[in-house]
């Protein structure tokens, strides 16, 4: 019945959620049965790149691209029903195609949600080394640079839920996903993350604050050295700049992404910077 898609960078451990989700469903369903609740009568599609026999080349020119992309939608198409819960694990990078997902969805009169597994560009590269069936490296740093995160204030990526791969701890919010999707209510704020909150409005204002502080600074370098250099944002604390060009709208998608992995965390604001600059090196390091 509900669409599930997935979404996050190649190798952030998209499958790894995506196949607990999938087994955690069939679990609340079979319990459902036992009591004839809400839920009792669905079943569980899965589909992904894997099985729907799109390889990873698709994604390196357009027009392949576009054929696996509708060989996703088609599948969705086929399979959602007022009966099943259809996940699609996916890169689902671009906002557009999250927008038609949910226009199929709305079509047949069935709630939707998005779950963003978030992982730093490091980890994804790690990761991918170590599988059988590994992702071009320089295209996974194209990709990164092509995603288009999902917004929850947006209708079609709302209900919006996010899961950290690698994180110690973490658990895919179950009961939240199920109540959005059988019992239709809404989660409650902040509820889309597992993530422990970190204190309010203050620590966002110092988040985007001091971020966007250290970006500035970046800037203002290269308006001065052009390529290369250091950039010393405090007194122990620089940024080691590449010998290429690092665009602005580069700079500010890096801190999003550290914004986003950070906004409901448990983080001293005094740490902010620190780790920002180590996360802006370490992005560096690796987009090229």
């Amino acid at each position: 019945m509900p669409l599930i898609t997935f979404t996050g960078f190649p190798s952030s451990g998209k499958t790894t959620w995506a196949k607990q989700l999938q087994a955690a469903l069939e679990a609340k369903i079979e319990a459902a049965k036992k009591t004839n609740d809400p839920g009792h009568n669905y079943s569980v599609i899965y589909h992904s790149d894997e099985t729907l026999g799109i390889s990873h080349d698709a994604y390196k020119e357009s027009n392949p691209e576009k054929n696996a992309r509708g060989t996703q939608m088609s599948a969705v198409k086929r399979d959602l029903s007022r009966t099943n819960f259809v996940i699609l694990d996916s890169l689902a990078y671009i906002k557009g195609f999250r927008y038609q997902l949910f226009c199929e969805a709305k079509g047949v009169v069935t709630p939707h949600c998005v779950v963003q597994v978030l992982n730093q560009l490091d980890k994804c590269l790690e990761w991918n080394s170590k599988k059988d069936n590994p992702w071009d490296e320089e295209l996974m740093k194209q990709l990164h640079m092509r995603y288009e995160e999902p917004n929850g204030d947006s209708r079609w990526d709302s209900p919006l839920f996010t899961v950290a791969s690698g994180y110690e701890g973490e658990e895919l919010p179950i009961e939240a996903i199920w109540d959005a999707l059988v019992l239709k209510r809404a989660p409650p704020p902040n509820a889309a993350t597992l993530i422990k909150s970190t204190g309010g409005n203050n620590f966002l204002q110092e988040l985007d604050g001091r971020t966007r502080d250290v970006v500035g600074k970046i800037v203002q370098h290269q308006a001065l050295m052009a390529i290369g250099g250091t950039v010393r944002i405090d007194k122990d604390l620089e940024i080691e700049m590449p010998l290429w060009p690092v665009s602005t709208a580069q700079l500010q998608r890096i801190r999003r992404s550290y914004i986003t992995l950070n906004r409901m965390r448990t983080v001293e604001v005094d740490r902010i910077t620190n780790l920002f600059v180590d996360y802006v090196n370490k992005s560096l390091e690796t987009e090229h």
